[in-house]
């Protein structure tokens, strides 16, 4: 089964959702054949994702379906999986689609508020004050979520004219040329890297 899922994860970061797809079948195969509950959780949010990935899908159901896989979360004994993970999909679903961020007051950012405050703040009209979080912003963690983090630090440096941080979103995206931003994790994507990147570079002219 473990298997199966990390070849979700590898086949989704590169695009390939026909061997994703077949990947994410088998392991729910298995996990229904053993009693695994929590394979039908992890390709839940495949599912959402590969949703979001589609293009043209209505938004609406898109985040019906990242809703839906974060409800399978409750109880589901994955804490660190389940905090933040939500508003972080919505608030990608929205930037990959040029949309400003969500900003309902009840959403619970969890570990990934630093790289949500700029844009969150940018959507309520206050370009200062997300400039000056933009600078506070750490090193996204080496993680599946690494190239997602990246992209959504770019689109705020673009939209308050961080030059240094635009370059260095830049120079840290450039080796996932040929990826899906945040597909690697099978939970959510930024759609291409080559389009942010594309716009980081004009941003620099």
């Amino acid at each position: 089964m473990l298997g199966h899922l990390i070849r979700v994860q590898a086949r989704s970061a590169l695009g390939d959702f026909a061997a994703a797809d077949r990947h994410a079948a088998a392991a729910e195969r298995l996990g229904e054949r053993h009693e695994r509950p929590l394979v039908g959780v992890f390709t839940a949010w495949y599912r959402a994702l590969r949703l979001a990935a589609a293009g043209p899908a209505d938004e609406a159901a898109v985040e019906a379906a990242y809703r839906n896989a974060a409800a399978r979360l409750d109880g589901a004994g994955m804490p660190g999986l389940e905090h933040g993970l939500l508003p972080l999909a919505l608030l990608c679903l929205r930037v990959e689609r040029g949309r400003p961020a969500p900003t309902d007051a009840d959403l619970g950012w969890g570990p990934y508020a630093p790289w949500a405050r700029p844009l969150v703040l940018l959507a309520q009209d206050r370009r200062a004050e997300a400039a000056a979080a933009l600078r506070t912003v750490p090193e996204p963690p080496r993680d599946l979520l690494l190239e997602a983090l990246w992209c959504l630090t770019g689109r705020a440096a673009i939209a308050v004219g961080d030059r240094e941080t635009i370059a260095r979103a830049h120079a840290a995206l450039t080796p996932a040329a040929a990826e899906l931003a945040g597909a690697g994790s099978g939970l959510l994507t930024l759609g291409p890297v080559s389009r942010h990147l594309t716009d980081l570079a004009e941003a620099l002219r």
